[in-house]
């Protein structure tokens, strides 16, 4: 059995960790299958996958010749390749037996409107050749920009099951399309426990992280970004000022308070943050940035140094889906829906705190908040642990249950 996993976003922790869980719940379910991940354009391949899983760079039809060529082999119905990079998107869709939408951001709907249709152009490809596919938990929506609507319709229309990751997600994806069964389940990176006996051994030679850890009492980890890359936050420039204002502050006063920071990068490979973590660290003393491109230190390691941490305070979405996995209370400041779902969802309402609130004061508060039901709080994450873990892994029973329907 072959499964095809297309639009997986590289050089960023938090893709590889929802992908690195599906990639390891199919091997589990189906021990002798196959895996083909296709990463989006030049990206780094995901770092420690196992042996039956090939890596390649998805061809992106975006413009000029990738553009003609990938409209010629969609109206051949995949007969005709006139580039390399086309004919290897076909013969990896030809010799499938599904097709999966990679767990990962809102790509389709209007947040990323720019880049949308290289990801609905391969689905195009993929209806012609009638190759069956779903959606794997990723988020969606928003659909406000309508003049693209009839082209989502018919691409998620033609899915043998669509999967999300969030309530906000499933609630428009429902609006768009009345008629179809939309399934609301949990991200991907919360149905695969990690082995934390071999991650504990990582850290143990690990030794300046270890030595940190140890020498303070408690540390918050953080994850913060400038957002200078998103489409619809980065031009607003007093935005990104009060990110750097607030944060900066708020780092000073956790110190004043006797904490140790953890800095802990999301991207990695072409990606990088662990230089703007590092503009925020004060002094050697009770600043620690983990390293971005050591595969030793891979989505897996930052989750079990999470598990270490006494709180997280994150700007990136799955900095805070690993600090619900790992039992390690957290903030999350939400600059998209997706984080904002997963809040409510989970009943954390009250430790999420929008971007468009974000400010000095609203942050301490809701960290003095967690401090004063710390106990309570990290109770709750454990008490839910299986339930999250469960729901996240009903996109796997959704993929088996297509599986054995189209046979």
């Amino acid at each position: 059995m072959k499964f095809l996993i297309i639009n997986c976003h590289p050089d960023n922790r938090g893709d590889e960790a929802a992908v690195h869980a599906l990639v390891d719940e199919l091997n589990q379910k189906y021990p002798e299958c196959t895996i083909t991940l296709l990463i989006r354009g030049s990206g780094t391949p995901y770092p420690n996958m196992p042996s039956n899983v090939k890596m390649m760079h998805q061809f992106i039809p975006a413009s000029g010749k990738s553009k003609f060529a990938h409209e010629i082999a969609v109206l051949s119905k995949g007969s005709i390749s006139l580039s390399g990079g086309e004919k290897e998107l076909i013969n990896e869709i030809s010799s499938s037996d599904i097709v999966i939408h990679a767990p990962g951001g809102p790509c389709i709907g209007d947040t990323y409107y720019n880049d949308e249709p290289t990801y609905l152009k391969i689905f195009d490809l993929v209806q012609k050749m009638k190759k069956p596919y779903m959606f794997y938990a990723p988020s969606m929506g928003p659909f406000t920009n309508s003049e693209r609507n009839e082209w989502r319709k018919r691409i998620l229309n033609g899915a043998e099951a669509i999967a999300l990751r969030d309530p906000i997600s499933a609630d428009k994806v429902r609006a768009l399309l009345p008629g179809k069964t939309i399934y609301q389940t949990l991200d991907s990176a919360l149905q695969h426990d990690i082995d934390m006996s071999e991650n504990e051994k990582k850290l143990t030679g690990y030794e300046e992280l270890e030595h940190f850890l140890d020498s303070h009492d408690k540390c918050i980890g953080i994850t913060i970004t400038d957002l200078l890359w998103h489409p619809v936050h980065s031009k607003d420039q007093k935005t990104v000022d009060n990110i750097k204002s607030t944060f900066t502050e708020v780092i000073k006063e956790l110190t004043n308070s006797h904490y140790g920071i953890v800095f802990i990068p999301q991207l990695y490979g072409m990606g990088n943050d662990y230089n703007l973590m590092k503009s925020y660290c004060l002094n050697d003393k009770d600043f620690f940035v983990i390293p971005d491109n050591d595969e030793r230190y891979d989505t897996y390691f930052q989750q079990y140094v999470i598990s270490r941490l006494y709180a997280v305070i994150g700007m990136r979405y799955h900095s805070n889906i690993f600090s619900a996995k790992m039992g390690t209370p957290f903030i999350s400041v939400s600059y998209e829906q997706k984080m904002q779902g997963f809040m409510e969802k989970m009943k954390l309402s009250d430790y999420c705190i929008v971007l468009g609130d974000l400010n000095e004061q609203k942050l301490i508060e809701k960290f003095r908040l967690l401090e004063d039901h710390y106990d309570e709080y990290k109770q709750y994450l454990v008490d839910i642990h299986n339930d999250m873990k469960a729901e996240s892994y009903k996109t796997t029973e959704i993929l088996s249950d297509v599986m054995k329907r189209i046979g």
